[in-house]
């Protein structure tokens, strides 16, 4: 008997300098994973930030964002950015980079002259919060890594980074100064403590799933639906229903979510007006953009998540969604849970940004990392052959995807459609001619005036009218007026405003193309598409509307008659 407890001993012994190995050899992947995720992340990082030539980014969004951010000092204790269509969380997050920015000397406003006489340091503060989001977004793939491996163990795990740190529109998402990334970084952190809930359920597990939901509702407020995690993990592990722990999962997200959009108590009319108003909207559409786009629950797979994650991953996740709802394990319904009822809400509204998918990414990366990690070692139990096999097949989607992934960052890296338009304007069209824009002008507009981007449309207008070099024809009570195009030998439009109407076959914009056909001829077109070394990557049905904000298609018309 002493013989074989000493000969299990030395085996041990011997067993330790491999699992070192091992953990290294792991921990150095992860840590490879994180560096792509970054690399990825940064690059084109820079896109649409404010110049001489356009003076707000070409994101919409975060031109909103920021002004909010500026009106705030945490440091300070002002805390009312006098804007709560999202939570209040990022926008603090936003200005206390601005503040280290300047305080480490590498962000100088100016002092008297506005923020546009020195537009390089404002360009600073769009960098500033999108710097929140490059690094929130590489955190989010170590959370998914911690996530995945809980679930499914450590080389799941490191499967689930991976894919994470590739997946297209989070790779686009984290370059801008916007909620999204970071209410996903803290719902996955919820849904890693509800995992450990399921398992072990300790009091600090909960206080943590708690405190993690109510940071993503505060950064985003339906992001607060994670909390059914926790909670489903919970009811599944076999624990009493009426539990004083169960009770801190939502006095702890309370709080928190308190804290971090205080606006609540100290604005309250603007806080209800801002809200409500996102509620209404939800509902009631946006614009042109999605109607008739058919079932949102339909809608979000075959174009957000499909042009969002790539066809291969999309597979993937889905066959892993399928395979944890049979399995059923513990951790796995704590995920579905969140899953299902947050696709549900999206799905239910009308405006379907493929942005708000985001939230599922950490889900469907560990779900698609599980049915990896289960079939590979389904087919090596026919033989090597099948589990290599099944690798290939997994390194494939992988490789796809992070071509698309680079395929999308080549687009922010090069010359923006806008800036190509802007400039073959000014090289071709004489100065003084007429040049006919069929809406008023914003951020997917050639910049021919550096105020295009201004978020009041009556100060676009009024800006549109001050431009000097052309006469530039804008209606602003008669959008798509094609009697105005007899008074310009130009026109100029953006795929932002044709592109759903003629989808839709508004009547409006196929009359203004009709004439466009008869007295015009297309001179210019330029057009950015996901491609990488000159070949272009597939992306079904196309890029959605939030996906495609590098890259509007921009026509230029003159007048032949």
């Amino acid at each position: 008997m002493a013989d074989k407890k000493t000969s299990n001993k030395k085996i041990d012994a011997g067993q330790k300098p491999q699992r070192l190995a091992a953990a290294r050899l792991f921990a150095f992947g992860v840590a490879l994973v994180l560096l792509l995720a970054a690399f990825l992340r940064l690059w084109g990082a820079g896109w649409g930030l404010p110049s001489a030539m356009h003076y707000f980014s070409y994101h919409p969004d975060e031109n909103v964002v920021l002004m909010a951010a500026m009106r705030v000092n945490p440091l300070a204790g002002v805390f009312d950015p006098g804007f709560y269509n999202y939570g209040s969380l990022y926008i603090y997050f936003t200005s206390f980079a601005i503040l280290l920015g300047q305080g480490w000397g590498l962000i100088r406003l100016p002092e008297s002259g506005g923020l546009f006489s020195q537009i390089g340091e404002f360009s600073k503060l769009f960098m500033a919060g999108r710097m929140v989001s490059v690094l929130l977004g590489v955190a989010t793939v170590y959370v998914t890594y911690a996530l995945g491996r809980r679930l499914y163990g450590r080389r799941a795990g490191l499967a689930a980074a991976l894919i994470m740190a590739l997946l297209p529109i989070h790779v686009m998402h984290s370059k801008f100064l916007a909620v999204d990334v970071t209410a996903t970084f803290f719902v996955a952190l919820s849904l890693l403590y509800a995992a450990k809930i399921s398992e072990e359920g300790r009091w600090a597990d909960y206080i943590a799933a708690g405190i993690f939901a109510g940071l993503a509702a505060a950064t985003k407020y339906n992001a607060g639906l994670v909390i059914l995690a926790p909670a489903a993990a919970h009811l599944v592990s076999g624990r009493r229903v009426v539990s004083a722990r169960l009770l801190l999962l939502p006095v702890a997200a309370l709080v928190v979510f308190l804290a971090g959009t205080p606006g609540i108590f100290i604005n309250p009319r603007q806080f209800m007006h801002d809200f409500t108003y996102e509620l209404m909207h939800v509902r009631t559409g946006h614009g042109f953009v999605f109607e008739g786009t058919g079932s949102g629950f339909v809608y979000h797979y075959t174009h957000s998540l499909l042009a969002g994650m790539g066809l291969p991953l999309l597979i993937l996740s889905t066959a892993g969604t399928v395979l944890a709802a049979v399995q059923r394990r513990r951790g796995q319904v704590a995920l579905l849970s969140f899953l299902v009822a947050y696709y549900i809400v999206i799905g239910a509204a009308e405006v379907r940004f493929a942005r708000y998918t985001l939230l599922l990414l950490p889900v469907l990366a560990v779900f698609a990392a599980g049915f990896s990690k289960w079939g590979i070692e389904s087919l090596a139990k026919r033989g090597r052959r099948a589990g290599r096999i099944g690798v290939a097949l997994l390194a494939i989607a992988l490789i796809y995807t992070g071509a698309y992934s680079s395929a999308i960052d080549c687009i922010y890296a090069r010359t923006d459609t806008r800036d190509s338009a802007a400039a073959w304007i000014e090289s071709n069209i004489p100065h003084g001619s007429g040049i006919m824009f069929p809406t008023v002008p914003w951020f997917y507009t050639p910049p021919v005036s550096p105020y295009f981007g201004a978020l009041n449309p009556e100060d676009r207008y009024i800006k549109s009218l001050e431009v000097s070099c052309y006469r530039l024809i804008v209606d602003k009570n008669q959008e798509w007026n094609t009697g105005a195009l007899k008074e310009s030998g130009w026109a100029v439009l953006s795929s932002f405003e044709y592109e759903d109407r003629l989808r839709i076959r508004n009547q409006e914009a196929l009359d203004y193309f009709g004439a466009l056909e008869q007295d015009y001829r297309l001179v210019r077109r330029c057009k950015s598409v996901p491609s990488i070394f000159g070949i272009r990557v597939p992306v079904g049905a196309g890029l959605p509307h939030d996906m495609s904000y590098a890259s509007p298609e921009i026509l230029i018309y003159k007048r032949d008659r």
